[in-house]
């Protein structure tokens, strides 16, 4: 049949009519093609029963009208686009549809709504319902979205490299998992997986051990917090969480703290924090945060007492706090060090019972024992400091006891789920050549990645946003997560695999969320609603944990021993600091080019990472930016280019993880260095000492920002805080322009003036709001070599500013989208009015009308224009193309792009209220995407000309002042000034 059609095609092609004619009737009788109606037309099978030509005639118009529709078929649950004829229920035709999930890192939750258009997730919003996020998110939950449509992921199995089916890998499974269970309980059977917070995987995890008794389960965790828990361990002889209540403290100090890092707690823990500093400064006092530590981090750029120290000097510094707080006399009592222990422990002895200490996730074991002897000493637990049980389940065993296993050849099946330990375990494991010794290996993740490689079965496994499940947030509260599409590629959930592994009947993810969270006792429709009402609200109420009383604090039992400094010679033997990367973290984000192209928030670096070096060590050592250096030791070796970092410590060298990959085609192969290989399995995070030496090779970053101070001028401004009077003149200036229309109400005369206040106090740097606006605006990437260029396209940027001595500075971030100026030098410049204002006082742009000459760009003294040089949306992959908001216009190649306060939101606020009772636009209904996604609500957007707004109020705060308001451009984005407890700051401090 397939023959006879593509020889009528071609003869049809070539102009053969007659002879195409002629073969009608025989193609019409001919059994295949018979055959083929009955198969898959068979309502028009009855069309054929007459071979005349009519008849046929009748047949091919049918054929061509159901080979049009063949795609709108029954799916078979597991199609990649499910296109439909009849709407389904919901979904109104470009209305958004929005699903409360969940967003994981490191396998804890934040409480998200994913919206959705047309039955395709787009955009990741906070939920503003959930106790833990409340409403906001981080970068990660923000660029997730991209990794659903990521082309790179893994879309079906394979088998030593082939491609297979789910029936095959069951098929081969059942009778081994039989045997395993049969024999010796499961004995040889280890299975390796991320921390696991999900209370129905973990009960799931318990049935499996109960079939398998002999079974080791393994947990591989990058970025761990197994520190955390040891340090509980030591001070209260049992792990737990550790949790701080900042409404009700006086003051913070932060011992190599990460409160406000990237991370499972950041969205929760910095709303806390930014909540309780504004409520203080309603009281007119400082909610001081006083940092020490040897890496600079976004906690300590919001430290009002920052203080760069190596780890030796932090474990000193502990112990003389700990002697001071039992009435004791500290070592240390000269130098810098000493002057900051002094000022801090002043504030924490007048505030006994009200102070929080804390330490972070990449802090050592003894410093956090000590660390909660020091609260306890001080009377803050219990009050300002409380603990919870842990969140993840910690039965499972390290990934040193697997490779330990593997190497005796006790492991027979190995079953790792969304972890990739050939890339991130640590060097001095040597996990790759024990894994040679397993034989049978079972992979599941979402990319083929550098584990997939060395695997007999590769396993595609779903995207969160395509799959059922819950997780636990960081204060425990138990978070759903619902599928907002189905499967793109033939992926199965971590559950449904393993169900498939164990089950006589494997289930789906639907089925096993049903089995776990439905009562026993429940019936159906009861069920349905509980279920119904749950996924509404996208989290379970009264979930969190409950803190548990602790006792009183054990003694130490360990002595922190400084090791004597290594004699100077021709290489530096230096400590070596382990992070995360803010952006790409372990690694297993580093196929999102949202996140490779997003700058770093202190070094604003872009595809790839660095070896942050301090100034001093620079200098002795004759280091200059971008030169290549090797660490090493114990045999193991890194090398990576040298970034000089204000507020490193000296003789400490910080690197990042999450780069160095190798997996060949994809978007994360051979950008930047592997930090892993250097890494203990005994001290992940910090080794003691290691050897610097040059190669004599550069290899210069690419970044966004290459001038980090004001020169001078009051850029980022202050505040006394409880002072009322105003950081900038409210007096008019002279102006050339005509003046603008007024209203009864004030200077506004339109309608409506929108405009946006962001609070630099309440800005962290994280650059949620960065990727939110990217997400929702259809902002390309444009590549490393672009970006080196000056050519990125982001319409939002956080400027980074440091203030004070280079070894010790202070740091200001600042948000900077277009200012919507009321008087706009932009559009005297534009030679085509390409950019004007609307009759709500919005700077927009007329991309047809754009000719491209840059002119508005040169005008514009803020410098938040970007030009589309290429056309760098041309190639994107179709799948990643469904991510695209059809709300926003992809630009063409040639004209200027810049933030336009998300106007297709405004205008959608507007048709919404047109289509009531014309009742105004209330506060609050539209909300930018930058300001939805920062998690210290430190952006306000309204309308000025209502007085009753919030974004009014702000605009009225003594703290507000305009970007260069001295051009008289008259800024509709203006800002509120850092709060400080004394204002005498010299910004532009040369460094």
């Amino acid at each position: 049949m397939s023959g006879g059609i593509a020889e009528l095609r071609a003869r049809l092609a070539g102009g053969d009519g007659p002879a195409f004619w002629r073969s009608l009737d025989a193609v019409a009788e001919s059994p295949e093609f018979r055959a083929f109606l009955d198969t898959e037309y068979p309502a028009a099978a009855r069309l054929a029963a007459a071979p005349d030509r009519r008849g046929f005639l009748k047949l091919m118009a049918a054929s061509f009208a159901m080979s049009g529709l063949a795609a709108c078929g029954q799916p078979d649950g597991r199609s990649k686009e499910i296109p439909y004829v009849r709407q389904p229920e919901r979904i109104v035709p470009g209305a958004p549809l929005a699903y409360a999930s969940a967003a994981l890192i490191d396998g804890f939750a934040n409480g998200i709504t994913v919206t959705t258009r047309n039955g395709r997730p787009l955009k990741i919003e906070g939920n503003a319902e959930h106790p833990w996020s409340r409403g906001g998110t981080d970068v990660f939950a923000q660029a997730s979205v991209l990794g659903l449509y990521d082309p790179f992921r893994l879309q079906t199995p394979q088998h030593l490299g082939r491609p297979s089916s789910w029936p095959a890998f069951r098929a081969a499974m059942t009778g081994r998992f039989a045997a395993l269970k049969a024999a010796e309980g499961g004995r040889g059977l280890h299975l390796v997986t991320g921390p696991v917070t999900s209370p129905s995987l973990a009960a799931q995890l318990a049935a499996m051990r109960r079939d398998f008794p002999a079974m080791r389960w393994h947990v591989s965790a990058p970025v761990g917090r197994d520190a955390l828990y040891e340090g509980t361990r030591r001070a209260y002889g049992r792990p737990l969480e550790t949790r701080w209540r900042f409404d009700q403290a006086r003051i913070v100090v932060s011992l190599d703290g990460d409160v406000l890092d990237p991370g499972p707690g950041q969205v929760g823990q910095a709303r806390d924090w930014i909540e309780a500093r504004r409520r203080a400064a309603g009281e007119g006092r400082l909610l001081t945060l006083h940092h020490a530590g040897p890496s600079p981090n976004l906690t300590s750029a919001k430290a009002d007492s920052p203080l760069a120290l190596g780890s030796d000097g932090l474990d000193a510094l502990v112990r003389d706090l700990l002697a001071e707080a039992g009435g004791g006399t500290p070592e240390d009592r000269s130098g810098p060090a000493a002057a900051w222990r002094q000022k801090a422990f002043a504030a924490l002895n007048t505030a006994r019972g009200h102070g929080i200490v804390l330490a972070g996730t990449q802090a050592g074991p003894d410093l956090l024992a000590q660390v909660h002897r020091l609260n306890a000493a001080l009377g803050n637990t219990g009050r300002t400091v409380f603990h919870t049980a842990p969140v993840p389940v910690l039965g499972p065993e390290p990934l040193s006891a697997l490779t330990e296993a593997m190497g005796r050849g006790e492991v027979q099946v190995l079953v790792m789920l969304d972890v990739n330990p050939v890339y991130d375990a640590p060097g001095d494991l040597g996990f790759l050549a024990a894994l040679a010794r397993v034989p049978l290996k079972i992979h599941a993740g979402l990319y083929p990645d550098e584990t997939a490689f060395h695997c007999d079965w590769n396993l595609p496994l779903a995207h969160p946003l395509e799959a059922w499940g819950d997780a636990r947030s960081l204060d425990g509260t138990v978070t759903l997560i619902q599928p907002t599409i189905r499967p793109l590629y033939d992926s199965r959930s971590g559950p449904e695999i393993l169900s498939i592994l164990t089950d006589a009947e494997a289930k789906d993810g639907a089925a096993l969320f049903d089995a776990h969270w439905r009562r026993p006792d429940e019936t159906e429709a009861a069920w349905a609603a509980r279920r119904e009402a749950f996924l509404q609200a996208g989290f379970l109420e009264n979930t969190a944990l409950a803190p548990e009383a602790v006792g009183a604090a054990l003694p130490a039992t360990v002595a922190t021993v400084r090791p004597a400094p290594s004699p100077a010679g021709p290489a530096r033997r230096v400590e070596v600091l382990f992070r995360p990367d803010a952006s790409v973290w372990d690694g297993s984000l580093a196929n999102l080019a949202w996140l490779q192209e997003l700058p770093k928030p202190l070094t604003k670096v872009v595809w790839g990472n660095v070896i942050a070096v301090s100034a001093s060590l620079a200098e002795r050592e004759e280091l200059r930016q971008g030169d290549v250096v090797t660490l090493e030791a114990e045999g193991r070796r890194i090398e990576g280019p040298v970034w000089i970092q204000p507020g490193q410590a000296d003789d400490s060298v910080t690197v990042v993880l999450g780069y160095g990959r190798r997996i060949p085609e994809q978007l994360a192969d051979g950008l930047g260095y592997g930090a892993s290989p250097l890494r203990a399995s005994a001290t992940p995070w910090r080794l003691a000492e290691a050897t610097l030496a040059k190669t004599g090779r550069t290899a210069p970053p690419v970044t966004t920002q290459d001038h980090g101070t004001m020169e001078g001028h009051d850029i980022v401004r202050v505040q006394t805080v409880g002072s009322t009077a105003p950081v900038a003149s409210r007096a008019a200036l002279p102006s050339l322009y005509p003046p603008a229309p007024t209203s009864p109400g004030g200077r506004y005369g339109s309608e409506r003036a929108w405009g946006m206040v962001i609070d630099l106090d309440a800005c962290i740097g994280c650059n949620a709001c960065v990727t939110a606006c990217q997400a929702e605006n259809n902002i390309p990437v444009v590549g490393r070599e672009e970006v080196a260029l000056g050519r990125w396209l982001h319409w939002l940027r956080i400027d980074r500013y440091y203030e004070g001595g280079i070894d010790t500075p202070k740091t200001h971030f600042m948000p900077v989208p277009c200012m919507h100026c009321e008087q706009a030098p932009c559009e005297v410049g534009c030679p085509v009015e390409a950019t004007l204002h609307d009759r709500e006082g919005l700077n927009l742009m007329v991309y047809n009308r754009c000719v491209g000459t840059r002119a508005c760009s040169s005008y514009c003294p803020y410098k938040v224009r970007r030009f589309n040089y290429l056309d760098y949306s041309g190639d994107t992959a179709p799948v990643q193309q469904q991510q695209r908001n059809p709300e926003v216009t992809v630009r063409a190649r040639g004209v200027m792009e810049k933030c336009t306060y998300c106007v297709q939101r405004i205008a959608a606020a507007r048709i919404e209220s047109t289509m009531g009772d014309h009742a105004p636009i209330r506060d609050g209904a539209v909300q930018t995407a930058c300001q939805g996604a920062c998690p210290t609500r430190a952006i306000t957007f309204g309308d000025l000309r209502d007085s009753g707004s919030r974004v009014a109020a702000a605009a009225a705060d003594p703290r507000n002042y305009g970007l260069l308001a001295e051009l008289n451009t008259k800024p509709r984005t203006t800002y509120l000034a850092r709060l400080v407890e004394d204002a005498a700051v010299t910004p532009g401090s040369a460094l």
